[in-house]
């Protein structure tokens, strides 16, 4: 069954887009065995480990964007695929995915995975999971064109639990009494008595395809802000809507508000949050 939907993604990738059977070939006939050139221009790449892109973002006030494997695929004309949720490639989405992570500014961490990204292939074969290596090799050879030698980098499964297992509760509840919070997610319904900040609001967002309603969201979150008389200093947004929620996160930042690319964290780590709210 797993085969089956495998197939049936790809087969949609391809027909939103036909010419993504370049680049998908291209990753799995030549990148697969050439990738690997490519960690030499990492060797100065600095980045924090899980604890400490957490503990940034905390004690700094800073919003935080996270990218996968899955980015270098969508700016390489690839769409995504997972399951039931997707989002269709758009070269506007492309376009402004390279932008956000290009960025230099010092309110924003962005994350990536260093722990797959400068991994080799006989390292992914020495953890017995040689198969996964496929899913860098676009990572390995495009982040040199936009990674800044600079800048320090966050990690991007600090929010999974199944990576960081040492996730401080304690610390984001205390981080959230603070402010108030505004999360743009599908399935709100599923959050009713969730009270997580001074105050928490929902805003609904398509589980699929967030970036052809991305305007009416961000929209849809301004004006909340501004109806609610929020100070901008208290405000948290935290978005869950795929590849939308890094633009999202990105454009409230320039803004001057703080903004969480949080990803699946509501749903894998949801016994906690609920624990949060009490």
């Amino acid at each position: 069954m797993y085969i089956i939907d495998v197939w049936r993604n790809r087969f949609h990738k391809f027909l939103d887009n036909p010419s993504a059977i370049y680049p998908f070939l291209k990753k799995k006939l030549y990148y697969n065995f050439v990738a690997d050139k490519y960690l030499k221009h990492y060797k100065d790449f600095k980045y924090l480990n899980y604890e400490e892109t957490l503990n940034d973002v905390i004690n700094n006030n800073k919003s935080i964007v996270r990218f996968g494997d899955e980015l270098f695929d969508m700016l390489q004309g690839i769409g995504l695929y997972y399951g039931d949720w997707r989002q269709k490639y758009t070269p506007d989405l492309a376009e402004r995915m390279k932008e956000v992570i290009s960025s230099n500014d010092p309110r924003l961490l962005v994350c990536f995975n260093p722990e797959f990204i400068l991994k080799t292939k006989q390292g992914f074969k020495d953890m017995g999971i040689p198969e996964q290596y496929q899913f860098w090799t676009n990572s390995k050879i495009f982040l040199k064109d936009y990674y800044r030698k600079n800048i320090t980098y966050g990690s991007a499964l600090c929010f999974t639990p199944r990576y960081n297992t040492h996730i401080d509760y304690k610390k984001l509840k205390n981080f959230f009494q603070k402010k108030h919070i505004i999360i743009v997610t599908s399935n709100i319904d599923r959050f009713n008595g969730i009270s997580l900040g001074k105050t928490t609001d929902f805003i609904e967002s398509p589980k699929s395809d967030a970036w052809q309603s991305y305007e009416k969201i961000k929209e849809t979150v301004l004006s909340m802000i501004k109806e609610k008389n929020f100070q901008q200093e208290e405000i948290l947004i935290m978005a869950s809507m795929g590849s939308a929620a890094k633009v999202l996160v990105y454009d409230l930042t320039k803004l001057g508000y703080t903004s969480w690319d949080t990803g699946q964290f509501f749903d894998l780590a949801f016994k906690e949050i609920e624990k949060l709210s009490k």
